[in-house]
């Protein structure tokens, strides 16, 4: 979400834009880990005036960041589909599309949605089918011949028949559901997730109470199913005790012969941190890490009261009602943790003072390219973050052979506690 806190926090004046990738550093190699990675944007990207509650139209850089830091498909179904109207709905679409990313759950036509729905994803021999619903939208409609996916029984049978004609092998279905602010799920989400697992829906992902609910990994009639009532906040600007944080949950599918189960679910439970960085307010999506150890006081103390109550009341109530599905930290050994010591704080890197960002999404090495903005605004696009500077050099030889930007310098990336600090690693 982008509520208007999040939305004015962003603006860079040095570079006239909005910025948001170094919020999302610490949650993206989590995300690179997985074929498929999902999100649901509550928000529309209908341009100017921006704004966030309760009619939201959110900077396309927000979109760019989501598919910069790996996540591939995109939801659109949800409670604030219409906020701007036909114009909003139609122009999300259009800035997705631009970004090259699958998405799904509104569309510009009933021939749109024949064509493309449900979303078919094929990765590692496997056909896996991406619905998306949502129950309402707040009371706004959008005119013909546009279409919103709500949760309408008829309309999930014959989308999950429709699935199955496809040949899918698996089918995922996201449900934008539930009582804003419960922990537990209510009648309406029991009787449609029994409904979807009835047609042949092997996992059911929800969003929409702004606090995490359980998780619950299960057999159905001798199938696996798993079933998440609600993922939380990933991201927003609200500050009560319960929404604070949200859920990024996993999972590994397997396919032997005919046959695919779920070999297991996991999840993160991660925390949203405001923190004033020189020329840019970053929100920081936090998995539970031991920041303040790394980094003295990158938590404030306030903040680390809110963080801790938030990971001990969901741990108390997944400790209750999470069924067979496994809690992940990073631990600092790991390779993950290893790199957050380095962004809190210091690592050598190649930045490209030449070249498009469209690099970013390069096959050869747009993973391990990031855009991180120093304490006056500017951006940098490096990529290596390495512990020394001569394993820099190695990358930089390895990019020059690929061709990679047309000049590239040698940096050192420092954190700082009044930002980040970018600089030649050899004056």
């Amino acid at each position: 979400m982008q509520h208007d806190g999040q939305i004015n926090a962003a603006r860079n004046n040095t570079e006239d834009c909005y910025d948001y990738e170094d919020g999302w550093k610490f949650i993206r190699p989590i995300v690179n880990e997985y074929d498929i990675a999902v999100a649901n944007l509550e928000v529309t990207l209908a341009g100017k005036p921006y704004k966030g509650y309760p009619q939201f139209s959110a900077p396309d850089e927000l979109a760019e960041t989501l598919v910069n830091n790996g996540f591939n498909v995109i939801l659109t179904a949800n409670n604030h589909s219409c906020d701007r109207g036909s114009k909003g709905v139609i122009r999300t679409l259009d800035k997705l599309d631009e970004l090259g990313v699958p998405h799904t759950g509104t569309f510009r036509s009933q021939k749109e949605r024949d064509q493309n729905y449900p979303l078919m994803l094929e990765e590692n021999g496997m056909k896996i089918a991406m619905l998306n619903y949502t129950y309402g939208t707040n009371g706004l409609e959008v005119a013909k011949p546009l279409i919103i996916n709500y949760i309408d029984s008829t309309v999930i049978k014959a989308d999950v028949a429709r699935a199955k004609e496809m040949g899918a092998d698996y089918i995922i279905c996201n449900m934008h559901w539930g009582l804003e602010y419960k922990f537990l799920p209510n009648g309406y989400q029991k009787t449609y997730e029994q409904l979807c697992y009835r047609e042949g829906v092997d996992m059911v992902i929800g969003g929409h109470p702004h606090v995490v609910q359980p998780i619950e990994q299960k057999e159905i009639n001798g199938e696996d199913k798993l079933t998440v009532w609600s993922l939380g906040n990933f991201v927003s600007n609200m500050q009560t005790r319960p929404t604070r944080g949200g859920l990024m949950v996993g999972s590994t599918i397997e396919k032997e012969g005919d046959d695919i189960s779920i070999k297991e679910a996991h999840y993160y439970l991660v925390y949203v941190l405001k923190k004033s960085e020189g020329e840019v307010t970053q929100y920081y999506i936090l998995p539970d890490f031991d920041y303040n150890g790394t980094a003295p006081n990158f938590i404030d103390a306030t903040n680390q009261t809110h963080y801790k109550n938030f990971m001990a009341d969901s741990r108390k109530l997944f400790a209750e009602h999470n069924q067979n599905a496994s809690e992940r930290i990073v631990l600092p050994n790991s390779e993950t943790g290893k790199l957050y010591t380095q962004f809190l704080t210091s690592y050598y890197a190649v930045e490209i003072t030449e070249g498009d960002e469209a690099l970013l999404h390069n096959d050869l090495i747009g993973e391990l390219l990031q855009v991180t903005v120093d304490k006056e605004g500017n951006h940098h696009m490096i990529s290596g973050m390495c512990a020394t500077e001569s394993e820099a050099k190695s990358v930089q030889n390895y990019m020059n052979d690929l061709g990679i930007g047309t000049s590239t310098v040698i940096v050192q990336v420092n954190y700082t506690a009044e930002g980040i600090q970018v600089k030649p690693a050899t004056p």
